[in-house]
């Protein structure tokens, strides 16, 4: 079996492994490049080491850092809150605010998966108070996660643009961002209409004191 085919069938495992056990993906990934490395590509410990994306790395967890302290100390729940506040309790402009909001997030370096982890419980706690769809919240969440992964310092941007141009290949950090944006932006419109986000229109929500 090639060194390509047994990559693919290390990477299935691994996957499945992480699944149903609870083993880190990263540490068996490294695992798994040091057994196909060595023997099955003939690679040096050296040749591995030089391939580790060093550079990815420190971004990667740099950025995560960064989202981790911004989460635990209020910052991203005080940004969706406060973009809130700006709608003036129109309805309607929530599942918008959502979704900027998280494609905000991961367009800046944030992975997406911690950004719909944080943000989703958020924005689920909105869609139960102002009685709009959740599905409609969790598929803007998700959209506007997807919308602003690719930006050129986001992690996923990083990658793709880093492989594109180490294989040859024409590539453009400014499409890449902006035709996945496009796409999920024109998904989310959708949503909006799918899941009764027009019905949202001229209806608002007025806070109301509360009493002593």
């Amino acid at each position: 079996m090639s060194a390509e085919l047994l990559s693919i069938l290390a990477l299935i495992v691994m996957f499945l492994v992480a699944t149903v056990f609870p083993v880190n993906l990263g540490a068996l990934a490294l695992v798994g490049a040091f057994l196909v490395g060595t023997l099955a590509a003939g690679m040096s410990t050296d040749d591995i080491l030089g391939a580790f994306p060093g550079s990815l790395f420190v971004i990667l967890v740099g950025v995560t850092l960064l989202f981790a302290i911004a989460t635990n100390n209020g910052t991203v729940d005080w940004l969706v809150r406060a973009a809130v506040h700006l709608v003036r309790g129109r309805l309607a402009a929530i599942p918008l605010v959502v979704f900027v909001i998280s494609a905000l997030l991961t367009a800046v370096g944030a992975p997406a998966p911690a950004v719909a982890a944080i943000l989703a419980p958020i924005a689920f706690g909105f869609a139960a108070d102002y009685r709009i769809h959740p599905m409609l919240i969790g598929l803007m969440v998700a959209h506007g996660t997807q919308a602003g992964a690719f930006s050129p310092i986001s992690v996923l941007g990083g990658i793709v643009n880093g492989v594109t141009r180490d294989s040859g290949l024409p590539y453009d950090n400014l499409v890449l961002f902006l035709s996945s944006f496009a796409y999920n932006a024109a998904a989310a419109a959708i949503v909006f209409f799918v899941f009764g986000g027009h019905h949202l229109f001229g209806r608002t929500h007025v806070a109301t004191p509360e009493s002593p």
